[in-house]
């Protein structure tokens, strides 16, 4: 399996990057000409599929007159790549580095990526994002049990107008994280009450979990309903962001 560093270089390399998405199902190698029916192979140069088929027409004189088909596409409409004037190369290693860092930063995004701006890159950990929440929505399961840790955490998730652009609307979801066996849930939820959130938390993760969370307020009953409870608290740096040395 290759790993995100690896991927980071590999996305160096135009001609391996594609083969790899191909192979993974991120872009299609061969597809249908919509106008002749034709196999169109990808071109991996200009990531577009062109038709060059010749067929024999016949016009009003009866004379047979060859015809070039010129169906084009191109191999980003519809994949991840799509509406974006970022190379597929520049995206792919700005998806590593949101993978790779715990807590995304711009700045060290920027040098990774050599995109100019702030903003192009807030939009792209915003939809990395909502992929983050659509996948495991799909497969929540209950979590945790004795001597199994499950880290919780909740979130302000937005759509983008014609999926451009800043969030326009927040929708708050509440997850969970078994260490061990990776299993997650996802819910969207109204509010971060104490009653909204223990609800959850007993409906998604089992009696005698270890709940590793962050210090929000709501989180304080837990050593009280049949779970032990450790807290984070993110106000802190772990590495210095002066120095870069482990605090």
């Amino acid at each position: 399996m290759l790993g995100l560093l690896e991927f980071g270089h590999l996305s160096y390399d135009n001609e391996k990057l594609i083969n790899f998405l191909i192979e993974h199902g991120v872009l299609t190698n061969i597809i249908k000409c919509s106008n002749c029916g034709n196999d169109v192979n990808i071109c991996k140069e200009t990531l577009t599929y062109k038709c060059n088929k010749r067929y024999v027409l016949k016009n009003v004189y009866k004379k047979k007159i060859s015809k070039c088909c010129n169906f084009l596409r191109s191999a980003r409409t519809g994949t991840w790549f799509h509406n974006s004037n970022l190379d597929v190369g520049t995206i792919c290693r700005l998806v590593a580095c949101f993978l790779m860092l715990q807590h995304p930063r711009q700045d060290r995004t920027q040098v990774e990526t050599g995109i100019a701006s702030p903003t192009t890159i807030v939009d792209w950990f915003n939809f990395c994002r909502e992929v983050c929440v659509f996948w495991p929505e799909k497969h929540s399961q209950k979590l945790g049990g004795p001597d199994c840790t499950v880290e919780i955490n909740e979130a302000k998730i937005g759509k983008r107008k014609y999926n451009r652009g800043r969030l326009v609307k927040g929708q708050w979801i509440f997850g969970g994280y078994e260490q061990v066996s990776k299993k997650v849930f996802v819910v969207p939820v109204e509010n971060r009450t104490e009653q909204t959130l223990l609800a959850i938390i007993k409906e998604w993760i089992l009696p005698g979990t270890t709940i590793v969370s962050d210090c929000w307020k709501s989180y304080d009953c837990l050593n009280n309903e049949g779970f032990q409870h450790l807290t984070v608290n993110h106000s802190y740096n772990f590495v210095d962001p002066d120095t870069g040395e482990i605090c």
